[in-house]
């Protein structure tokens, strides 16, 4: 009993100090780790610092929900988040990203008292500090992705549901908060609905009993919902799920599921793609295997009353990303606070299975733990990650383009091989090209229409004749000879011969982009 006062006493201090501790390390070193800015980032801003100054977004559409990306459309509920960090920090890779920093930090915050009430302030507390320090969540809190979105949104849904038991009325605020927690990333337009089915047959007798309230609560979701369904079986909502290919057959779906409960994915590796994660490092800690095996342990034995809650989202989350692909972080990351409170769960298991003088140095084992890993983590993300697989993070475009920028050249000539076409939004986003200009220019990447004045996005290989006027941004892959690299060789192909003006090299020393002139050869 004595106990259990000293954590409520303390528990907002306790709490304090874990979301401080959260922000902290999902803001330190924002803007330069990762080492660089990506395709993606770049356009979520740039769209978000068109609609500040315009109104409109960087193609000219006014006010939109759904922001075209190619030939994608992305839900915009996460650019229209970043106006107000844009105005503040500006175009730039921290104010961009500070918003998933801050979104980071509030998911913390939002799963303490969803664990609270699923559970006791003990749970809550240990929840929001397994998040605080997730490599999983930590990562995603740290890049410019709108998926960042669906952990808060879903848990602070989740929250109002829970807290209906004791009164219904909140019902009438969970059930829009779930609807708006659709708009937030595509896989959420599976996970939510099949989450909610889920809740409706569980608690079946719960939402009966409250049927007046029950029915204003469908409402409001069917009118935030539906508007969203009728646009995802459009051609344009469609696109995305076109581009990335649903998978139809059943056993690599069922593979695909199982791949997200390996501890290859949740503790060893992680997903393959190295913006998803650090090299040679699951998304989850290796000691938390235990803690989730205890944590599930105690959730079958012991009476917890909404247990069922946490099994049906353990369950559901691989769902959507099932149906694409194995292994990916990004679709999955509506799972992540589950593993934190079954985790912080496990703990309490372990201790209270154990008496005495045992327990003080149980207790004092697990803070070691925690802090060891968190400690390795960190070192590993802010000394080592940097260096790995940096290219996937465009590590030194911006200086190149920067330079180029700022200086007197009045045709820059950007090489559709520096990491493809699709890396023209880098151009807009370093240079702050004028929204009201740039949406002038109709510029669309699908339409190779990539002509921004000064700037163009071109294709060597399939200009006939090159402008020795221009200053051209050309790019090599690592460890490619200089006879082997395609823009090199194309130019050669073409009679032209380059002299390089500018060419910045990364933390491993080696050059990835280089501005040239070109001469004619004789």
């Amino acid at each position: 009993m004595i106990k259990n006062l000293k954590i409520q006493n303390y528990s907002q201090v306790y709490l304090l100090v874990i979301l401080i501790f959260a922000l902290l390390v999902r803001v330190i070193f924002l803007g330069t780790i990762p080492n660089g800015f990506f395709t993606d980032e770049a356009s979520y801003a740039y769209d978000s610092y068109s609609i500040l100054h315009t109104l409109r977004d960087q193609y000219g559409k006014f006010l939109p929900w759904y922001f075209k990306s190619a030939n994608d459309y992305r839900e915009g509920l996460y650019m229209y988040l970043m106006i107000p960090f844009i105005k503040i920090f500006g175009l730039n890779p921290f104010g961009a990203r500070i918003t998933s920093a801050v979104i980071g930090t509030l998911t913390v915050f939002v799963l303490y008292h969803l664990a609270k009430e699923i559970f006791n302030q003990k749970v809550g507390l240990l929840s929001a500090l397994f998040l605080a320090i997730t490599p999983w969540h930590i990562h995603f809190s740290r890049i410019t992705f709108r998926a960042n979105l669906v952990p808060l949104l879903f848990c602070l849904s989740l929250l109002f549901f829970v807290k209906s038991f004791k009164e219904p009325k909140w019902l009438i605020l969970s059930s829009p908060l779930f609807g708006i927690s659709i708009y937030t990333y595509n896989s959420a337009r599976v996970f939510v609905p099949l989450f909610l089915l889920g809740l409706v047959i569980i608690y079946r007798k719960h939402l009966w009993n409250n049927k007046q309230i029950s029915i204003i609560s469908l409402l409001l979701f069917l009118i935030i919902f539906i508007p969203q369904l009728i646009y995802q079986i459009s051609p344009e909502g469609m696109a995305r799920a076109d581009a990335v290919g649903l998978q139809s057959n059943l056993g690599e779906i069922l593979k695909n599921y199982w791949s997200y409960f390996s501890p290859e994915f949740l503790f060893i590796k992680g997903d393959p793609v190295p913006r998803h994660t650090i090299d040679k490092m699951g998304h989850l800690y290796s000691f938390q295997i235990i803690l989730l095996i205890l944590g599930i342990i105690g959730l079958i034995t012991h009476q917890v009353q909404t247990k069922a809650i946490l099994f049906l989202w353990l369950f559901l989350y691989p769902i959507p990303a099932a149906l694409v692909s194995p292994s990916s972080a990004v679709r999955t990351l509506a799972g992540i606070p589950v593993f934190a409170m079954i985790s912080a769960y496990g703990i309490t298991t372990l201790l209270d299975w154990i008496k005495g003088k045992l327990k003080a140095t149980l207790i004092f084992a697990i803070i070691l733990i925690i802090f060891a890993n968190i400690t390795i983590y960190l070192h590993r993300y802010v000394t080592e990650y940097p260096r790995w697989n940096n290219i996937v993070w465009l590590t030194t475009l911006d200086k190149v383009i920067h330079y180029a920028d700022s200086s007197p050249y009045q045709c820059l000539i950007y090489s559709s091989n520096a990491y493809g076409k699709y890396a023209y939004i880098m151009i807009p986003f370093y240079t702050k090209f004028p929204p009201a200009e740039y949406q002038k220019l109709g510029i669309d990447v699908v339409e190779d229409k990539l002509d921004m004045g000064r700037w163009k996005v071109v294709d060597l290989e399939k200009s006939a004749n090159l402008n020795t006027d221009c200053l051209y941004l050309l790019y090599r892959e690592r460890n490619v000879p200089r006879e082997q690299d395609k823009d090199t060789r194309i130019l050669e192909q073409k009679g032209y011969t380059e002299k390089i003006i500018y060419s910045p090299t990364d933390l491993n020393n080696y050059s990835y982009y280089r501005l040239v002139e070109i001469e004619k050869k004789n």
